[in-house]
């Protein structure tokens, strides 16, 4: 069996030690022998080989105030390295952790919710996506909900969480939302839920229990799409500011009932286009014909304001025809709606609808938390179309 990269010499992380022991904060852009600093409190630390002795000696060195984002991803930390980063992470008032890709399982996953709940959690964000918590996953991640009680962001994306899993979740999401404590930005793509997973997620939109929910690849087709529209018409109004359901496999009449019903609910950006990962992932496109384009411009364009503010649509079989219908739409629009599309649109249409859609910015804006994980040592991510949950996932 292959053994995975060499730790890095603890040598290496001597001045990195040095910083942290010390409290000053990043004035400007400092790099170490191993990892960044940055002025607006990211400690980026990707890729860096740690290992979870590494990782201990990192989480023993932090002090409050220099790091308010500490990022680990792909460093080998394993379930030891995860627990023992997540409780002195949490005493040195660190807001964001990133532990992507670390071989992190579900006993892993309780062990840093355990620390969290032992500590002064002032814990924001946990991504935790690539990594193996397989069918234990879900009664983690709910444990992890009711331990950090000042949790915003979730991310799930491509752990093996299955549909038990996911009920459990949004259980403790649920119960979360009802105490005055709502987990705002929740993502689940790359699980292979299928359409039954729509049915706990319904639950959540239709209770307005979280603000954006990024599904994508999980293989949701038709069923989990006509699902989901339907929580939408029930959902209290602007509840649900972003959704992503890229690359389930939704059919151009689904695709259009489930447009119709986010603009409804005051869902200010949807995306219906495709993951970075879809092919990999063996997700498929979702599709808008004519008629579905005709249907979106119909509704966008009846002169009642709406939020629907971005409409990703990239990859989904558009051609000039379709493109044309949603400007049909859009010249009659009381409010402007950025259309997101990909190749083969005619360029006097696109440049149409982009000139209608003047007042908005070109990609949605990267929400403050999303942008407290962007890694100097990672690929670069792109803002129009979640990286790995896509417009919105570094």
């Amino acid at each position: 069996m292959a053994s995975g990269p060499v730790p890095r010499p603890v040598a290496d992380l001597a001045p990195l030690l040095a910083w942290l022991r010390d409290g000053r904060v990043a004035g400007e852009r400092t790099d170490f022998p191993a990892g960044t600093a940055l002025p607006d409190g990211r400690l980026d630390l990707c890729k860096q080989q740690l290992g979870p002795k590494g990782a201990e000696l990192v989480a023993d060195a932090l002090r409050p105030g220099p790091v308010r984002h500490l990022l680990l991803g792909t460093d080998g930390l394993g379930d030891a390295g995860a627990g023992a980063v997540a409780g002195k992470a949490a005493e040195a008032a660190v807001e964001t952790l990133y532990l992507g890709c670390n071989g992190i399982t579900s006993g892993g996953a309780c062990r840093i919710a355990d620390r969290l709940k032992a500590s002064p959690s002032v814990v924001t964000g946990l991504w935790l996506k690539r990594n193996p918590l397989g069918a234990g996953g879900g009664a983690a991640a709910a444990g992890l909900v009711e331990s950090a009680r000042t949790l915003r962001t979730l991310d799930l994306v491509q752990t093996g969480l299955d549909v038990p899993g996911l009920t459990e979740l949004c259980t403790a999401l649920l119960a979360a939302a009802h105490s005055g404590r709502r987990v705002h930005r929740l993502y689940l793509g790359g699980n292979p839920l299928g359409p039954e997973g729509a049915e706990p997620l319904s639950r959540l939109l239709s209770a307005g229990a979280v603000g954006e929910l990024y599904v994508s690849a999980a293989r949701l087709g038709d069923g989990g799409a006509l699902l989901l529209a339907e929580a939408l018409t029930r959902a209290p109004y602007g509840g649900l500011n972003r959704i992503s359901l890229a690359s389930n496999g939704i059919g151009p009449q689904a695709a259009a009932q489930l447009v119709t019903a986010a603009a409804v609910a005051g869902v200010e950006v949807c995306d219906l286009g495709r993951v970075r990962a879809a092919g990999a992932l063996g997700a498929a496109d979702n599709r808008i014909d004519e008629a579905a384009a005709h249907t979106i411009a119909a509704t966008l364009g009846d002169g009642r304001p709406h939020r629907l503010s971005h409409l990703v649509l990239t990859h989904t079989g558009m051609r000039s025809r379709e493109a044309h219908r949603l400007l049909d739409g859009a010249q009659h629009a009381a409010t402007p709606t950025r259309y997101l599309l990909g190749k083969g649109i005619a360029g006097s249409v696109r440049g149409r609808l982009n000139a209608l859609a003047a007042p908005l910015p070109p990609r949605p804006p990267l929400p403050a938390d999303v942008a407290a994980v962007r890694s100097v040592h990672r690929t670069a991510m792109t803002p129009a179309a979640p990286a790995d949950d896509d417009p919105l996932t570094p």
